[in-house]
């Protein structure tokens, strides 16, 4: 059977740029037989993947780091599809073995000051072992710290994998982690101390926050990561430079509204920098935004999203006696050089505050704080700040979600089941890491850009590489 290419090709906007917006246009863009034009709007004027990432040079001007903000470390396990993408697209990237330091928070702490007390160190995947001893810490109060969290450690997983969290039902929400660690009786000690700060650094927000999420994303994110290398790219510029190859952009062009014409396709308005405003119809829109803003530009989406919660996370590199190097990328030969090399993370932890701070200490000696305990952004060494949205989870949120992509198990809560919108309807698609049931990471981006994909007929060519 031949196929016979259309002479019309379906118009296809994408709007926003991050992992989910590019790996989706990038398939539609690259589908075998070309029915697809494809325009990615983005806000700012480059695409936003690598937009916030820095290159640190030394002082003779040479670049001696690469820093992705905020950084994009994945597990093996739990990121298949996204290190089949990887793989597919031969991007590079190796793994990283890391240092965590978990430190509490002096109460008497001034503004700037950061205490160096530290209660236990612990390295990924056992690759130090012994466990190093802090500081200050007897031999016999280190030996018996050990043995509480190697105790409290294999409790929790033992029950990620064996005793799985309660379901929703057409009444009742999923368990939230909150009420999970409550049922299976793990001591709050080691999760204010321990699994908290762990999980909230790869989640990036407050203990109260993440204790709200289903507790199904935590045990499944456990489940499938457990003894799982972790791994950086080389970096972001990278995966943004092939991702983004050949696709027509349209920069700093604010898309305010999409809106279905009966018959008559899509009208996608936006804004320029010199507030002009502008339309076009399109066949089919990718909203690769954030759930709050996806409700603004397309309103039946707006009860649904206004469910979903999100924050504002802050993210800030310092580095003394360096200088920051914007849009430079050429330090791709540092992966091989810093491969092996273990990188430390401190994690500084406030119960009373609900809060970890933590701070990835890099090769070249800068460091990012993410999540910071006082507003470090005009110190006199910092190199950026940038703040950006994180999209978090609690049990009705999920429902939402899988509501909208039809994954719901059990039927709809009352209150939803007036909105009958889902994700396809009018021919507009969502895409991001909060469109899939799971953690809202990099898989989610690429999971949702191949649903769309699919759904489009598009052939997804790393799913060979699947075994």
């Amino acid at each position: 059977m031949t196929f016979t290419k259309s002479k019309a090709k379906q118009k296809v906007a994408i709007v926003g740029s991050g992992l989910a917006g590019l790996v989706t246009a990038h398939l539609l863009h690259h589908d075998l037989h070309q029915r697809y034009s494809v325009t990615v709007f983005e806000s700012g004027g480059s695409f936003s993947l690598d937009s916030a990432s820095i290159s640190i040079q030394d002082q003779s001007g040479e670049i001696v780091d690469r820093i992705d903000v905020p950084m994009r470390a994945f597990a093996e396990g739990y990121y298949k599809n996204l290190i089949s993408m990887y793989k597919y697209l031969r991007v590079r990237y190796h793994s990283q073995q890391f240092i965590y330091s978990f430190r509490k928070k002096a109460a008497n702490e001034t503004l700037g000051e950061r205490s160096k007390e530290g209660y236990f160190i612990y390295s990924s995947n056992n690759h130090r072992f012994p466990p190093i001893r802090p500081e200050g810490i007897s031999l016999s109060s280190w030996f018996i710290e050990i043995i509480y969290v190697a105790v409290c450690y294999f409790w929790w997983s033992l029950c990620c994998f064996w005793i799985p969290p309660i379901p929703a039902t057409n009444s009742l929400m999923c368990e939230s982690l909150d009420q999970y660690i409550q049922r299976i009786m793990l001591p709050r000690h080691f999760v204010n101390f321990y699994l908290l700060p762990l999980i909230a650094s790869v989640a990036t927000c407050s203990h109260k926050a993440l204790l709200q999420f289903p507790a199904r994303d935590l045990t499944e994110y456990k489940r499938q990561s457990a003894g799982g290398e972790h791994y950086t790219v080389s970096g972001l510029h990278e995966v943004q430079r092939t991702l983004g190859c050949g696709l027509e952009a349209r920069f700093s062009a604010t898309v305010t509204k999409v809106e279905a014409l009966q018959n008559k396709g899509l009208k996608v308005v936006w804004n320029t920098l010199d507030k002009e405003i502008n339309e076009e119809i399109f066949d089919q829109v990718v909203l690769a935004v954030a759930p709050d803003i996806a409700g603004r530009i397309f309103q039946p989406l707006g009860k649904a999203t206004a469910q979903i919660p999100t924050t504002m996370v802050e993210s800030t590199v310092q580095g003394d006696g360096m200088k920051r190097a914007t849009n430079d990328t050429t330090a791709n030969g540092l992966a091989s050089k810093r491969a092996r090399a273990a990188q430390t993370i401190h994690f500084r932890t406030s119960v009373s505050l609900g809060q970890t701070e933590s701070i990835h200490v890099h090769p070249s000696g800068a460091m990012v704080t993410t999540c910071p305990f006082n507003d470090i952004s005009s110190a006199q060494n910092v190199l950026t700040s940038v703040k950006f949205l994180r999209v978090l989870r609690t049990p009705r949120s999920r429902r939402v979600v899988n509501d909208i992509f039809r994954e719901n198990l059990s039927s709809p809560l009352l209150d939803e089941k007036k909105s009958s919108w889902r994700n396809g309807d009018d021919k507009i698609w969502l895409v991001g890491g909060w469109c899939w049931d799971g953690m809202v990471l990099l898989e989610g981006c690429v999971v949702s850009a191949m649903r769309v994909a699919a759904a489009l007929d598009v052939d997804i060519p790393w799913r060979a590489l699947e075994t």
